[in-house]
């Protein structure tokens, strides 16, 4: 089944004019509902019955059954169920999909206005991180992204909200790299017991 979220169009691709549904292509005539129902059935699994599908083919039963072999109102009771309760279903974790996104949009709009700790890994993998002042949000590619100094970045790869604390170093260990006097070994241990 296709994900209606990402495959709405509506997104940051779309506000720039890359894409269908730009700028260049906007027509406030078009009925945008019906354009969102072409593109969701372009998407749709062929290899599955809805609803209505299944009504026809219990339509087509009935009037195509004969004498000696008629079609059981059990069996057909039975398959309205079953279908009724998968509609159910599917209608619920639509709906939870569609609050999820809700709840992450809400999120990140929050952090509008609020410093944030960004970690951006460079071409040989070094972490670099990022502290700035979050610009906006928006929708790229069905994802959630936040603007900082005029880049876009995944709302997953903040870090943390506000200035992380710096990293602090180790302190070597004694016996493990220096060769001080006043750092005992293990051969002086050894010494120390004879």
């Amino acid at each position: 089944m296709a994900d209606p979220m990402i495959q709405s169009g509506m997104d940051i691709l779309s506000r720039y004019g890359y894409g269908n549904g730009g700028l260049e292509d906007f027509d406030p005539t078009i009925n945008r509902w019906e354009e969102k129902e072409k593109e969701d059935a372009l998407y749709k699994d062929k290899g599955t019955l809805s609803f209505t599908d299944m009504l026809s083919l219990m339509v087509a039963q009935f009037q195509n059954q004969t004498m000696d072999n008629q079609a059981s109102t059990t069996d057909m009771m039975n398959q309205l169920v079953q279908m009724s309760s998968m509609q159910a279903m599917t209608e619920m974790s639509t709906q939870m999909k569609e609050l999820t996104l809700a709840n992450v949009m809400s999120y990140s709009a929050s952090l509008v206005d609020k410093y944030v700790t960004i970690g951006v890994y460079d071409d040989e993998g070094n972490l670099t991180e990022i502290y700035d002042k979050v610009e906006g949000t928006g929708m790229y590619n069905g994802q959630q992204v936040v603007f900082v100094r005029g880049k876009s970045y995944l709302l997953s790869s903040i870090m943390g909200v506000g200035k992380l604390p710096e990293l602090e170093e180790k302190p070597e260990e004694p016996g493990e790299g220096g060769e001080g006097e006043n750092t005992p070994g293990v051969d002086d241990k050894e010494e120390e017991k004879d």
